[in-house]
């Protein structure tokens, strides 16, 4: 079959839908599908590549914003292919597949990742005029919508719109990747933290992903074994940044940047106690099933996205949406546990990926996907 997959972003620069484009594709070429994924174009990246035997064409957008960007060229681009995945949201692209889907036999697959949550002022109203128009002819006409949670597309204000074509596809890991290993805090240059009650947290630092909210409680714990490790980096980090100063809790806080390497990842879920994800909003959270897969226990928001991930009490913990003082209080109950049934938490983490999110059971459901449709 000759598929095309569209997506906002992709390898080497990696968001959390393009590593899931990404992890797609490479297993749909090694199938014997002919695959070829168009993103858009950033600085410092050929137009044209081959990885791993599928091929990538880069857009250079009329007007670019974020990891948006319009993009009429796509539409050329996407002649003669049997079957179109569109990885939603991508805001300046998406809408550049209907003039192909309207005149040609190519099936539309979207694939619904999550609501866009733009900051600012001027984007939100973009976004909103946007929403108004386009995702509903989107899905109109797609063959299949996927959802990677069942609960957070329900929430979702399309729902009533995809529902009937709707189907629940949850996003895997690689468990021969992220899996329980010795920790090695000298490789991480966290050797000073032997012995330590080690938080974990994994993500940008954007305002929705709360990392305030996660400050706020180790400053309401004050216990001082306790040290955070934040792997991430840009949008809010000078903020947070200034608030630890503020709080005279900047000895405790560690950001180590930004990290695509998911051996590395791994090796900082293997390190650490458990993971937090204080996040407003989530659709799926891979950094959660991450940690699972790596035997770490989550405390994570009671939220749609979440819910679906962490089971309360049995591989982590959930708190309060917002509340820096039940987050406190989750923490402070999971490190009172004794440590064999925190391991244990790991364990039962670790049992439910391998049963749910590998990435073969994954793909064995989007190839049934694509051979119902074409």
């Amino acid at each position: 079959m000759k598929i095309a997959h569209v997506v906002s972003t992709f390898w080497p620069r990696f968001g959390g839908i393009g590593q899931v484009c990404f992890e797609e594709v490479k297993r749909l070429t090694a199938h014997g599908h002919q695959v070829s994924v168009f993103t858009l174009l950033y600085p410092g990246l050929p137009e044209k590549d081959i990885k791993d035997g599928f091929s990538i064409e880069r857009l250079n957008p009329l007007i670019k914003f974020g990891d948006a960007g319009i993009t009429p060229s796509l539409s050329s681009k996407l002649k003669g292919f049997d079957l179109i995945h569109l990885h939603y949201p991508f805001y300046g692209g998406a809408e550049w597949v209907l003039p192909v889907v309207g005149k040609s036999k190519a099936k539309l697959i979207v694939t619904y990742h999550m609501d866009a949550a733009p900051s600012g002022w001027l984007k939100k109203i973009f976004q909103k005029i946007y929403d108004l128009i386009f995702p509903r002819l989107i899905f109109k006409a797609a063959e299949k919508i996927i959802g990677v949670d069942e609960e957070y597309l329900v929430d979702s204000g399309f729902y009533k719109s995809v529902y009937e074509k709707s189907v629940i596809l949850p996003n895997g890991v690689e468990t021969d990747i992220f899996k329980p290993q010795p920790a090695e805090l000298s490789l991480l240059g966290l050797e000073h933290l032997a012995g330590k009650k080690i938080v974990l947290f994994i993500g940008n630092l954007m305002p929705i992903k709360r990392l305030d909210l996660l400050i706020e409680a180790l400053g309401i714990l004050n216990d001082s074994e306790l040290s955070l490790v934040v792997v991430g980096g840009g949008y809010d980090e000078y903020r947070y940044k200034k608030m630890l100063s503020e709080s005279k809790l900047e000895d405790k806080v560690i950001f180590t940047g930004h990290c695509a390497d998911a051996k590395r990842l791994t090796a900082f879920c293997n390190a650490a106690d458990c993971l937090v994800v204080p996040s407003d909003t989530e659709s799926f959270s891979l950094v959660a099933i991450y940690a699972l897969s790596s035997g770490l226990p989550v405390i994570a928001s009671d939220i749609p996205g979440l819910r679906g991930r962490v089971s309360d009490g049995v591989d982590g913990f959930l708190f309060k949406k917002g509340s820096a003082e039940s987050l406190a209080a989750r923490l402070k109950k999971f490190f009172e546990l004794p440590p064999e049934q925190r391991k244990q938490m790991g364990e039962k983490g670790r049992e439910k990926v391998l049963s749910e999110y590998t990435w073969d059971k994954h793909m064995e459901s989007l190839e049934k996907i694509y051979s119902s449709v074409s």
